[in-house]
């Protein structure tokens, strides 16, 4: 299983790269990369400026088409895994509850894409992926206006994991709290 961690954003709540804020010691998007590395054979960093991101010794991989947000970092996240499987992770969401990926793992038997819900809403940048996803994918960058990942969700077999189910792993939901502020920095204790 391909580890990608999401880190083109454009961080403008937090009023500067986000992905390389250290905190703790560690910048947010090795944080992020190192609570794949238990579940994954393979860990990338998707990136729009390989430039910043060169001294952190984790193959980087540029957006084959810049500029399309999260759903364009899905598609080359899956385009350049060696394996069928990829466990995306947005870089503002560092922390990982082991038993919560073991359970998104587990779950993929039968589906093209395991995500967690919270509430009645998906939560695409903590979810697996299957490469059979590439050509749906691929249709829908090819629709102006069409960047939401979930929106091809309709035309693939998702597994959904409902906050109940999670919950019980992860009461705090520490997997899905974001890094969008300096404050939610202090919310999390790293400042």
């Amino acid at each position: 299983m391909t580890g990608a961690v999401l880190a083109g954003g454009k961080s403008l709540r937090f009023g500067k790269n986000k992905a390389l804020e250290v905190v703790g010691g560690m910048r947010l998007v090795e944080r992020s990369v190192q609570s794949l590395r238990p579940f994954c054979d393979h860990v990338m960093i998707v990136v729009n400026d390989l430039s910043l991101y060169l001294e952190l010794g984790v193959p980087l991989v540029r957006d084959i088409i810049p500029h399309q947000g999260p759903l364009g970092g899905l598609y080359t996240a899956l385009l350049f895994s060696e394996y069928e499987w990829v466990f995306v992770k947005a870089t503002d969401m560092p922390l990982i509850v082991p038993q919560v990926a073991e359970l998104i793992i587990g779950a993929r038997q039968g589906f093209d894409v395991v995500v967690p819900m919270i509430g009645d809403f998906f939560e695409p940048l903590f979810a697996l992926y299957n490469r059979r996803c590439l050509p749906v994918i691929a249709r829908q960058l090819e629709t102006p206006g069409e960047r939401q990942i979930i929106h091809f969700y309709k035309k693939v077999r998702v597994k959904s994991i409902r906050e109940e189910e999670w919950r019980r792993l992860d009461p705090e939901g520490a997997c899905f709290r974001n890094i969008n502020t300096p404050a939610d920095l202090s919310e999390v204790g790293w400042t």
